[in-house]
């Protein structure tokens, strides 16, 4: 009993902490249009309390992003409530190890190109560490599209495939681009249609689809070779991963400061020489981002996107 009432008491004394210490009135008042505009609702007043903490914590973060990045503008968006533990769950790409640090070589001046039109939208991974399925699955329908001679926009393959038969990845605990190609060298990759996506971890069940297209083999770009790299775009979408530790609440611009910890797996898809950008498409959603995507500064090799990149071939 008496710990029973110890507890109550601490709770109460925190409660009051709270009230006399925490959010503004008007960060209260924001976190309110935001609950709205997202229609996000909790099932108590302390997780209202704690994701209100959590929301006055990302406000702050926010304006240094925003400083930190004079190019870009970062905002409150659908990840506003969550924690940075919280991010990373969706940040699956699981680094192998490096034998050394990779060199930077610089891009040259080239002609720009842009792939986002093969595609209707950006999908969404949700709150699975799927990220390396859906950056080898935007890789492989892109070159194979390519490698026919044709672009269907609707063309749309499992990544729930990847999630459930790709035994060298883990599932939803992350993977690698590479062990994706490398199981559909002997796999038929299956439609979406056919094998649809639910963001969780199952058991495979790659016989849901009798016949599907299959990758030859994959070319990993030389580590932190941008200027390969851009060589490479040219010819389709790559598989690129990238820290997205800053990337949460990023609205559109140009992104210049970012850190090298490899964490994201997404896909390259274009290049502008002019304004020395490159765009990333990423998997959480058309929402989030410029429709889904995300500009890079070039020539800095900004958030490691070159430090491990691939594409499969046909």
């Amino acid at each position: 009993m008496k710990t029973a009432i110890i507890i109550a008491l601490v709770g109460l004394a925190a409660t009051a902490l709270f009230m006399t210490s925490g959010p503004s009135s008007s960060v209260e008042t924001e976190f309110r249009s935001f609950l709205e505009s997202h229609r996000v609702g909790y099932g108590t007043t302390g997780e209202y309390s704690y994701r209100l903490g959590v929301f006055a914590d990302n406000l702050n973060r926010i304006e240094q992003l925003n400083r930190e990045n004079p190019q870009a503008t970062f905002a409150v968006n659908m990840f506003a409530d969550r924690t940075t533990e919280e991010m990373k769950v969706m940040m699956g790409f699981n680094a192998p190890a490096k034998s050394a640090q990779p060199v930077h070589t610089p891009a040259k001046n080239g002609e720009s190109v842009n792939w986002a039109s093969m595609w209707d939208s950006v999908k969404n991974q949700g709150s699975c560490g799927s990220c390396w399925a859906f950056s080898a699955t935007a890789a492989f329908e892109a070159r194979y599209q390519l490698a026919h001679g044709s672009k269907h926009a609707d063309l749309s393959f499992a990544e729930q495939e990847l999630v459930d038969c790709d035994t060298q990845s883990s599932g939803c605990n992350g993977g690698l681009m590479d062990f994706a190609f490398e199981y559909l060298q002997n796999k038929g990759f299956c439609q979406e249609s056919e094998y649809p996506y639910t963001a969780r971890d199952g058991t495979c069940q790659d016989t849901k689809c009798t016949s599907g297209p299959q990758d030859k083999a994959f070319t990993d770009i030389p580590a932190g070779n941008e200027d390969a790299l851009l060589a490479e775009l040219a010819n389709g979408p790559v598989s690129v991963a990238v820290d997205a530790n800053t990337w949460s609440f990023y609205s559109g611009g140009i992104m210049s400061k970012c850190g090298s910890d490899l964490d994201h797996g997404v896909t390259l898809i274009a290049a502008d020489f002019d304004e020395e950008s490159v765009t990333i498409r990423n998997s959480w959603g058309s929402g989030w981002g410029e429709s889904g995507m995300i500009r890079l500064a070039m020539n800095k090799n900004m958030c490691g996107y070159a430090n491990a990149a691939s594409v499969p071939s046909f």
